[in-house]
């Protein structure tokens, strides 16, 4: 069962794939887009959420927002209107960024670091991601960063873990 975020949430989007010719950011072909939540209790981050977003549509975000943060959360974004449909939802919503704003990493950069810290564990590690896969990733990743707090849990979450998931195959 997923962690549900609570409390100040840090909500922000990127994009995984190969550096390719044309366009930079949102609109870039060949590209995967990610939405990153992160708890940031007391200004330091506590949990983190990510998601592959097809479309990157206000309904896609929605879904997560409804599967991953309870509902008496601050959700903090930059100045992306993707993201307006949080104005009418039951959760508190803060524009911190007007436009699309260079200064978004000094206003919210709990989620800034967790998508450089992932961006180069994959470009480290892994050397790269397959579409396919780029999933699969974000959970391990959201994975090992969630239990670091929960350090008194950790044995038994990861025997739950091992006992209540599937074999993943090829």
């Amino acid at each position: 069962m997923p962690i549900k975020l609570a409390g100040l949430i840090e909500m922000d989007d990127t994009y995984f794939g190969a550096p390719k010719p044309g366009k930079r950011g949102r609109g870039a072909a060949g590209k995967a887009k990610v939405v990153v939540a992160v708890e940031t209790p007391d200004n330091k981050p506590r949990f983190a959420a990510m998601h592959l977003v097809p479309r990157g549509s206000g309904p896609e975000i929605a879904a997560l927002v409804q599967a991953r943060l309870v509902e008496e959360v601050v959700i903090q974004t930059d100045g992306w209107q993707g993201y307006s449909f949080l104005d009418n939802s039951p959760r508190r919503h803060e524009w911190l960024v007007p436009g699309s704003g260079k200064e978004a990493p000094k206003v919210l950069p709990w989620v800034h670091t967790l998508i450089a810290n992932i961006k180069g564990n994959i470009r480290g590690v892994h050397h790269g991601v397959s579409p396919k896969h780029l999933p699969r990733y974000l959970a391990e990743f959201c994975y090992r960063f969630n239990p670091g707090f929960w350090e008194p849990q950790m044995f038994n979450r990861m025997l739950h873990s091992c006992a209540n998931s599937a074999a993943i195959t090829f």
